[in-house]
């Protein structure tokens, strides 16, 4: 090969090296909840990882779709705090949902849930995984449950609001009545 030919192709990959490196995502800060290394399926069977959601703050809770109590209101008061929030906070803001019951939450179950809901799925995951994922996620979260033998689940009443990068900015119990004052919290956090 040319002299020409050899700064060439050294150009080429200089540029190609640069854009790879350009592009490469920034590391996770140490306390983001980014770093559990599990692979999830989505509402639309997609698997993905936690740390694709990096980017945009995210607003987390973990529900399973066939509760009749506290589950309810926790979606309830996150579709209220999605219709309060400023349409710049929204646009940077992502819902998630992640099941407490694996096995039968799968994610035709967690579609048709988000359809009933009308759960935006531009704005909403529904994450499904395996138990073990789960506990991690929840542990990591300082979320509590309890499963009883009829799939049912006790669990902590509330939802974590994570920054861009996956880190805790708060917790929330999911209850109507603090429903402006976390569209606050949210907005002024930005």
């Amino acid at each position: 090969m040319n002299r020409a030919a050899l700064r060439c192709l050294a150009l080429v990959l200089t540029l190609v090296g640069g854009l790879v490196h350009a592009e490469s995502p920034a590391p996770l800060p140490d306390d983001s909840v980014y770093h559990l290394n599990s692979q999830w399926l989505d509402q639309d069977n997609k698997s993905i990882s936690l740390a694709s959601l990096a980017g945009k703050q995210q607003i987390v809770a973990l529900i399973y779709t066939h509760c009749m109590h506290s589950c309810p209101t926790i979606v309830a008061v996150l579709q209220q705090i999605e219709r309060q929030l400023p349409e710049d906070v929204l646009a940077d803001t992502g819902f998630v949902l992640v099941s407490l019951t694996p096995g039968s939450d799968t994610p035709a179950t967690l579609k048709t849930f988000a359809e009933k809901r009308q759960l935006s799925p531009t704005r909403w995951t529904l994450l499904t995984g395996d138990p073990q994922d789960v506990r991690a996620l929840a542990m990591a979260l300082n979320v509590r449950y309890k499963r009883s033998e009829d799939n049912e689940v006790a669990h902590s009443n509330v939802f974590t609001l994570l920054d861009a990068e996956g880190r805790i900015v708060f917790q929330e119990t999911g209850d109507m009545a603090k429903v402006e004052s976390t569209v606050k919290r949210i907005a002024a956090g930005r």
